[in-house]
């Protein structure tokens, strides 16, 4: 999808964050699409789904439910939009689990591909959570969250603009709609490591050995957790090619890109916090 005019001149971004605790206008805009294009065909399917939640999820006095369908499908949005972010999360995995008592005729099929279009959205959306074996788990962590924000804004304050730039693309890739770039991102990401190192080694050519090198000098570091770095960094840099038989690999994903931004933060913050100890940051 084409950038949009303000994008393309920096005016305004789209949240590039993954989310834990809250829900973007746009994840529950599309939540709430899903749920339309799924009970939209009949429309007595909205009054069967505000009588079934109504009485079971939202508890409120059946009496008091309206009848015609239009009117079931507006009392269905006014309720979904009042909920918490938490809340709507609750009523998206009731609607999944109850399928078939909230849809007349449904079909086991049609309620598994309600669940894979849900977990299409979160991922597209940047949510923290996705459907496993039918429950709604957690995929990403509010340490992992922090960890990244912390990358970022350490490497802001500390003048790594190069890091900074690097981890920002690879939150933006890993959200770009209507398709992430998976690859792109991890390389991002792969970037942002090698950015600080070499302006703490002050090498373009030291890479990571450099900048633990410099860093030794002024701060012990384990020689196993040393050797663990440069092995990490090994296996994700241009070494012996490694880093391209990677990005060749069919199957990357949400999982791998989550895991290198993940892991690149966490290297970058402890990257960080060794070199102003040592003094090495201007």
């Amino acid at each position: 999808m084409r950038k949009r005019f303000s994008q393309r001149l920096g005016i305004t971004t789209e949240p590039s964050i993954i989310q834990i605790d809250s829900m973007s206008d746009t994840l529950r805009n599309s939540l709430w699409n899903l749920l339309y294009d799924f009970f939209e065909h009949n429309n007595e399917y909205w009054c069967k789904l505000v009588k079934y939640v109504g009485k079971l999820f939202f508890k409120v006095p059946v009496d008091e439910l309206p009848w015609g369908d239009y009117d079931c499908m507006q009392w269905m949005k006014k309720a979904f939009f009042k909920l918490e972010w938490f809340e709507a999360y609750d009523f998206i995995e009731f609607v999944s689990v109850n399928y078939s008592y909230a849809k007349e005729y449904a079909t086991s099929s049609e309620a598994k591909r309600f669940i894979e279009y849900s977990n299409f959205i979160f991922e597209r959306e940047l949510s923290g959570y996705r459907f496993i074996s039918g429950v709604l788990t957690p995929v990403t962590s509010k340490e992992e969250v922090s960890e990244i924000t912390e990358a970022v804004d350490r490497s802001s304050e500390s003048g790594l603009k190069g890091a900074e730039r690097h981890l920002k693309t690879s939150l933006s890739l890993l959200g770009q709609k209507p398709k992430p770039d998976y690859r792109n991102s991890i390389k991002e990401s792969i970037s942002s490591v090698e950015s600080v190192a070499k302006q703490i080694s002050g090498s373009d050519s030291q890479g990571l050995s450099g900048a633990l090198k410099a860093l030794s000098a002024h701060s012990e570091i384990h020689g196993a957790l040393k050797s663990g770095f440069e092995k990490l960094y090994g296996y994700s840099s241009d070494e012996d090619g490694i880093r391209h038989a990677i990005l060749d690999e069919p199957n990357i994903g949400y999982d791998e890109a989550k895991f290198m931004i993940v892991s690149c933060s966490a290297f970058i913050n402890f990257l960080i916090s060794k070199a102003e100890k040592a003094g090495l940051l201007k």
